[in-house]
């Protein structure tokens, strides 16, 4: 959808969007950085490959423009990579963001403007078996599933369709704050990070503007 609206010409200009609220999807791929300390396998005795494949990952973003500059987002969202093991009890790790950051776009008035952002927030983390449980830590028993901070770093750019349409491309980088020794001594115990690419599109409104209906006040 959003290569669609991209490929349309500009239906118009849009007007100072301050005060005005959007609400607004991102889908994409996302790519989790490898771990070096993963468990070791039951057949070989040796660590797992650490490698992920990349998946499909999808954000619902709500945002707030405060300026002509600064735009503010709430992000949810969720990302998952399939794991490189070959070993049923870790098949695949993932990661729901929820997160709260900055925007700030460049080019004030024109139609296509790029933009930088940052934030953080919570990310609920785990590696799942293939029955899609939370996978165990096989010396301690615990579950690898936690909720821990990060941040993220964004650059993207932003299209201007109409006053109420915009269409988004961007790149985003995550990293979780996750590294735990105590409770998964065997493996995938460091800090997390992933990788977004990410094609979206918003819809902008406001509570406040009156609509003219051509009628005497």
């Amino acid at each position: 959808m959003a290569l669609l609206v991209i490929a349309l010409p500009l239906a118009a200009r849009a007007d100072d969007l301050t005060g005005f609220g959007g609400i607004g999807f991102r889908g994409g791929l996302s790519k989790f950085g490898s771990e070096a300390n993963t468990p070791l396998s039951l057949t070989t005795n040796q660590p797992l490959a650490d490698g992920t494949k990349p998946r499909l990952s999808g954000d619902l973003v709500f945002s707030y423009v405060f300026g002509s500059h600064v735009w503010g987002d709430v992000t949810v969202g969720y990302a998952w990579n399939r794991l490189d093991t070959n070993d049923n009890r870790f098949w695949l790790e993932s990661a729901v963001p929820i997160t709260g950051g900055l925007r700030y776009l460049l080019h004030e008035g024109k139609a296509i403007r790029p933009y930088v952002g940052a934030g953080g927030g919570f990310y609920v983390w785990s590696i799942q078996s293939k029955d899609l449980g939370a996978a165990k830590d096989p010396s301690t028993f615990e579950r690898y599933r936690r909720a821990d901070p990060g941040v993220y770093g964004m650059a993207g750019v932003e299209r201007t369709m109409s006053k109420h349409i915009s269409t988004t491309a961007d790149v985003v980088y995550h990293h979780i704050f996750a590294q735990n020794t105590a409770d998964f001594p065997s493996g995938y115990n460091g800090n997390k990070s992933f990788t977004q690419i990410r094609l979206g599109v918003s819809f902008y409104f406001t509570l406040t503007e009156r609509i003219d209906t051509g009628l005497p006040e």
